[in-house]
C-alpha cells in the first residue's frame, strides 16, 4: 500500500441546532506541519485535537478547519451589552451637548475593543464526542483520497523502476564490444606514452588487466539490481509510511548509476546510463509526494 501526501477530506453534520463542518487538507512536506483553526470555545481542546490529527494523518503540510454555525444560540461571539449601553449613554450625552449627529453611534461602538467578545461557552461531553466522530470521518475520507492517489503513484513508480531494470539488462550485450574497445584504447595510450621505448608485452598485458579491473562494472550492476528489487519489495508492502525509506533506496540507486556512468567509457553504455538517470529523476519527483 502506498499513500500520497496530497489529500482532502470533509465531513458535515448538525448537533443540537449547531451545524459543524470539518475540512482536512494535506500537501507534501518533509516534516509534519499542522495549521488548526477552531471556534473559540474549542481552544482548550486544541492540544488533544492536534494529537489526534497528527496521529492519523502522520506527515505533510496539514490544514484542518473546524467551523460551527449556531442558529439557536449566540454563536462563537457575543455582545457585551452593559458596555455598549454605557458607551451609548455617554456618546449620546456628548452628542447632545455639542450638537453632533449620532446616527452612526452603534457602528462606532461596535469597533471599540471588548464590545464584541468570544463566547466562552464550554463544549459539553456529548458535543465533544460528536466533534471527535466527525473529525474521524473527515480523516477517513482524507486517507481514502490519499490511497487513491497513492495507487497511481505506485503504478508509476513500479513502471519507472522496471524500466531501469530493463536498461540494466541491456548492459551485458555491450560488455564484449566494450572490453575490446577499452583494450584497444588502453594499449594505444600506453604505446603513445612510451613512444620509442622498448615495450614488455607481459607488462603491457598486466597494465591492461589492471585498468580493466578498475573499469569493471559487475559490482555496480549487482548492487543496482539489488536496490531495484528492494525498492519494488518496499513499495508493495503493507507499511503505509515509507516515503523516506524509498527516498533512501533511490539515493543508493543513483550512486550505482552514477558510478556505472563514470566507468562506462563506451558510448552505448553511457546512453543506457542516461536513460536510467531520466527514469530515476522521475522517480524522485514522484517520491516527493509519497507519505
Amino acid at each position: 500500500m502506498l499513500l500520497s501526501m496530497t489529500g482532502y477530506g470533509k465531513a458535515t453534520e448538525t448537533y443540537e441546532g449547531k451545524s459543524y463542518t470539518i475540512d482536512v487538507k494535506t500537501l507534501n512536506g518533509k516534516v509534519s506541519d499542522l495549521r488548526l483553526k477552531t471556534p473559540p470555545y474549542l481552544r482548550s481542546k486544541e492540544i488533544e485535537l492536534r494529537k489526534i490529527i497528527m496521529g492519523q494523518v502522520q506527515r505533510g503540510k496539514i490544514d484542518c478547519n473546524i467551523s460551527a454555525q449556531d442558529t439557536d444560540t449566540e454563536g462563537d461571539y457575543k455582545l457585551n451589552l452593559p458596555l455598549i449601553e454605557s458607551y451609548l449613554s455617554q456618546l449620546s450625552t456628548l452628542s447632545e451637548k455639542h450638537n453632533l449627529h449620532n446616527q452612526d453611534l452603534i457602528q462606532t461602538i461596535i469597533r471599540i475593543p471588548n464590545v464584541v467578545q468570544p463566547n466562552d461557552e464550554e463544549v459539553s461531553d456529548g458535543e465533544w464526542a460528536f466533534i471527535l466522530k466527525l473529525l474521524d470521518r473527515a480523516i477517513v475520507e482524507l486517507n481514502s483520497f490519499r490511497k487513491k492517489e497513492g495507487d497511481s503513484l505506485l503504478d508509476d513508480l513500479t513502471l519507472r523502476v522496471k524500466s531501469i531494470e530493463v536498461e540494466l539488462s541491456k548492459v551485458e550485450e555491450h560488455e564484449a564490444k566494450r572490453k575490446e574497445e577499452l583494450i584497444t584504447r588502453i594499449r594505444k595510450s600506453i604505446q603513445d606514452n612510451l613512444q620509442n621505448e622498448s615495450l614488455d608485452e607481459n607488462r603491457l598485458e598486466q597494465e591492461i588487466v589492471y585498468y580493466l579491473e578498475k573499469l569493471d562494472v559487475h559490482e555496480e550492476k549487482v548492487r543496482l539490481a539489488q536496490h531495484c528489487k528492494y525498492f519494488l519489495d518496499t513499495v508493495q508492502n503493507k507499511e503505509s509510511n515509507k516515503g523516506k525509506k524509498l527516498n533512501f533506496i533511490s539515493q543508493e540507486m543513483g550512486r550505482e548509476i552514477n558510478t556505472l556512468g563514470s566507468k562506462a567509457q563506451y558510448s552505448p553504455l553511457q546512453q543506457i546510463v542516461v536513460q536510467m538517470k531520466v527514469e530515476l529523476d522521475k522517480i524522485k519527483e514522484q517520491l516527493a509526494n509519497v507519505l
